[in-house]
């Protein structure tokens, strides 16, 4: 099974910090193609040539807070019609338990949600995770299989078989279907910033609307768990 992971708000004291994880519940290399033929399509566009953003998603790949709405609108088009369930761990950077500096929170955060994701796949021989590239997140990235596996067995307390976790950085041009948990993740935060809105005629609550279908689990280290597959919002 593939795993695509990256964090949010890192570096940025005004936005929740946020790692998440989607699990692909189709055949991977058919999302990825999917998703490279709408990059592909929505590139050739001329209409939008000179604009900015356009022509960094060009450059790029699909990113959520800078793609365009000509851009982002198809794209959150397509994420309805794949399978897929993902995962989000949130902080407002203020729980004793992720570490004190920005690096310590985000590798607790990883840790967290990829011993849970172990825990969860037990069964299976192996899980393949991408990171998008991170020249700091190196070291971490290097630790997270045993890492993760410790806190699982933790949490478990006891000594169980898991699945043998490869985690690989790539840029999102070399693994666009990064792009997913990048979109889910820029709905919560808005959705988080705006103080857990819950009212329809508000633009961000329907953004995190139409993504929280997809997610199996959005739990804070601060308040426990805001939405689940059995708990959502609405």
């Amino acid at each position: 099974m593939k795993l695509y992971m990256d964090e949010s708000g890192n570096g940025n004291a005004s936005q929740p910090l946020i790692v998440g994880a989607v699990e692909i519940h189709e055949e991977p290399e058919e999302v990825e193609r999917r998703i490279r033929d709408l990059f592909r399509r929505l590139s050739a566009r001329r209409s939008l040539d000179g604009l900015p953003s356009f022509e960094d998603f060009r450059k790029h790949g699909f990113h959520a807070s800078s793609d365009p709405i000509e851009v982002s609108v198809p794209f959150l088009e397509l994420m309805q019609d794949l399978a897929f369930r993902a995962y989000i761990v949130i902080t407002d950077r203020t729980s004793p338990r992720a570490g004190g500096t920005e690096l310590e929170k985000i590798d607790f955060m990883y840790q967290h949600l990829l011993g849970d994701i172990l825990i969860r796949h037990r069964s299976r021989p192996e899980l393949l995770c991408y990171i998008e590239q991170n020249d700091g997140l190196g070291q971490l990235v290097s630790k997270l299989p045993e890492n993760s596996a410790r806190r699982a067995y933790e949490k478990l307390g006891r000594p169980v078989r898991l699945p043998r976790l490869d985690v690989v950085m790539a840029t999102k041009t070399q693994a666009m279907s990064m792009a997913i948990i990048d979109y889910i993740m820029m709905a919560v935060s808005r959705w988080v910033r705006k103080g857990h809105i819950t009212d329809p005629a508000n633009r961000v609550y329907r953004g995190f609307r139409e993504v929280e279908p997809f997610i199996s689990t959005l739990y804070s280290l601060e308040s426990g768990l805001i939405s689940s597959r059995k708990l959502p919002l609405h």
